[in-house]
């Protein structure tokens, strides 16, 4: 069986772990990425979303109704949305602009998945020196010379103007996911259009499957609460704790939205897997970790995330 970590080693894509994860799991997981790296990349893939798409059906489902476990607390269910020809168009403009400097999702050239980020006026990342502390670049150690990380920063784009409203859209999309954080916490303070910090378009270009990963808050996975949009296509959210023990899955659609903040955010691993490879989405991403927002946002560290996890790069750790 293809596992989503060996599929991120064949990737060239580091992906955080449980710090709980057994050596003996490791030695055993070692060789069978030998032999899979003698496979085309493409035909592990769909065997993983094949592998993938059969253990899901056995995970518990989110529904409407569904009471959420204390490990997801943080989770905006997927909703409808009510301006998405705007964020749809939202979206399309950064692709536009993007023609030709496209980065991949995994880091690796070979990987068709796409994506990049657009920065919006009277938007926390329309500020230069915001934009200067972004390390968009995948979570690997190895010996990374910085190309990957120029090839993301070719890939961003800043928007004069928005389409027309489009704030507006924004601001009523995070009014919609505001009673999932309890008024007291100061993460509702984030979530809030001053406060974004990029919209990142993502493209699957025919790969079913985006393997469960936590997004590192201080490379690629930027974003003290993260808002998804479906722009294209339906799929499976799949959801699971730091302890690998208890998954969930959730399903979205063209027109939707979900929200990742708090647990589901920090020690929650999330994945898509799409109905077919056409699929499209927006990432909407609010605020920094370990960046001083002001009097009026509290400091939010990013060891809120990585102390649940640990990277991993081939055979080392970090």
């Amino acid at each position: 069986v293809v596992t989503q970590h060996m599929l991120y080693v064949i990737m060239g894509r580091s992906k955080p772990i449980a710090k709980r994860r057994r050596v003996e799991d490791e030695d055993a997981e070692k060789k069978a990425i030998e032999t899979l790296l003698k496979v085309p990349q493409e035909e592990v893939e769909v065997a993983a979303a094949l592998a993938t798409r059969e253990s899901c059906q056995h995970w518990p489902k989110i529904e409407d109704s569904t009471e959420l476990p204390t490990w997801l607390s943080g989770l905006g269910k997927s909703r409808e949305i009510a301006a998405f020809e705007v964020l749809q168009k939202l979206h399309e403009t950064i692709k536009e602009m993007s023609t030709g400097s496209w980065a991949s999702w995994s880091g690796s050239e070979e990987d068709p998945r796409k994506r990049a980020f657009g920065f919006l006026p009277d938007t926390l990342g329309c500020n230069t020196d915001i934009r200067e502390k972004l390390d968009i670049s995948t979570p690997w150690t190895g010996a990374d010379t910085g190309e990957e990380r120029k090839r993301n920063c070719r890939a961003m784009v800043i928007l004069d103007s928005t389409p027309e409203g489009a704030q507006q859209a924004i601001e009523a999309l995070c009014q919609s996911f505001a009673d999932v954080i309890p008024s007291s916490s100061p993460l509702r303070k984030y979530l809030r259009y001053s406060n974004l910090v990029g919209a990142q378009p993502n493209l699957h270009s025919g790969r079913e499957l985006l393997p469960t990963h936590v997004d590192h808050p201080l490379k690629d996975g930027f974003g003290v609460i993260i808002v998804t949009v479906v722009i294209k296509g339906s799929g499976t959210i799949l959801l699971q704790d730091a302890s690998g023990e208890q998954k969930q899955t959730m399903q979205v659609s063209q027109g939707q939205a979900y929200m990742l903040s708090d647990k589901a955010r920090d020690s929650c691993a999330h994945g898509v897997l799409a109905n077919g490879g056409d699929r499209e989405s927006l990432n909407l991403r609010f605020g920094l970790h370990d960046l001083d927002h002001g009097a009026e946002h509290p400091l939010m560290p990013s060891k809120h995330v990585l102390q649940h996890w640990e990277l991993e790069d081939g055979n080392e750790k970090r």
